[in-house]
């Protein structure tokens, strides 16, 4: 049901369930963690997350939602828990993530999204995080997630109300980085779209992405910091940038 794929130099990472409109059990959160901890240091600079059929993402299986309910708080907590780390680990991933917005997105579908960097869309999608219909409480670090991207008023309306936002709602909120037009591919679209990272400097890149989310996630380490800007200053690619600009000047 998750398919890792490799060309080019970047990685697309496919859920591939399309019957539960790509619903994902507690086995498929692990094995995609276990995946982007493989691919963290691998020969790839970028990933892509996208689904097949008309659906993103559904979010957790409503199969085992049902299986926990009644059962000890603990478990109830466990299941939470699987879909919050999955985001954590798509959110620190130290290279570039571009959701692939293959159709629309719901539940955890939509947290999943707004975990990776960009987001590229097939036109007139939706989405909707339905919580409040089941009656369950959304894990804070989603809602942190949540906050970061749509802003507290969006996020409220998103949770407390569990209304559909359409492509108009989200394009207006900046939801996407860009919509393709109908007939494109967006897994194509979506690998022209991050290929610009491939000429960068991979530990600039790698470095800002996981500073940028420290910050906004409110989780700044000093050091970790610090350890990353003295990471850019020892870097081969930043000898050669500076050796080349020393060469056009002297011409």
């Amino acid at each position: 049901s998750v398919q890792l794929i490799k060309r080019d130099g970047v990685g697309l990472l496919l859920l591939n369930s399309p019957r539960t409109k790509n619903a994902l059990k507690s086995e498929d959160m692990l094995l995609i963690r276990n995946i982007l901890c493989r691919e963290a240091h691998s020969d790839i600079y970028a990933l892509i997350i996208s689904g097949e059929g008309n659906v993103f993402c559904s979010g957790a299986d409503f199969s085992e939602l049902i299986s926990i309910i009644g059962k000890n708080r603990k478990d109830q907590e466990l299941q939470s828990n699987d879909m919050s780390k999955l985001c954590d680990s798509i959110q620190s991933f130290p290279l570039p993530t571009v959701c692939a917005l293959n159709g629309s997105a719901y539940g955890g579908g939509v947290e999943i999204a707004c975990a990776c960097d960009f987001r590229i869309s097939v036109p007139n999608i939706e989405v909707m995080v339905p919580p409040a219909k089941i009656g369950i409480h959304y894990h804070p670090t989603g809602i942190k997630r949540f906050l970061n991207l749509f802003g507290s008023s969006v996020t409220k309306r998103l949770l407390l109300t569990a209304k559909k936002m359409s492509e108009k709602e989200l394009k207006n909120v900046g939801f996407f980085d860009e919509i393709i037009n109908e007939g494109e591919n967006i897994i194509e679209r979506a690998q022209d779209f991050i290929k610009q990272c491939k000429e960068l400097s991979p530990e600039a890149v790698r470095g800002m992405k996981l500073s940028i989310n420290d910050i906004v996630m409110d989780s700044i380490n000093t050091q970790s910091l610090n350890a990353r800007i003295k990471n850019t200053l020892g870097s081969q690619y930043l000898e050669r940038q500076l050796k080349s600009i020393k060469e056009k000047n002297s011409k």
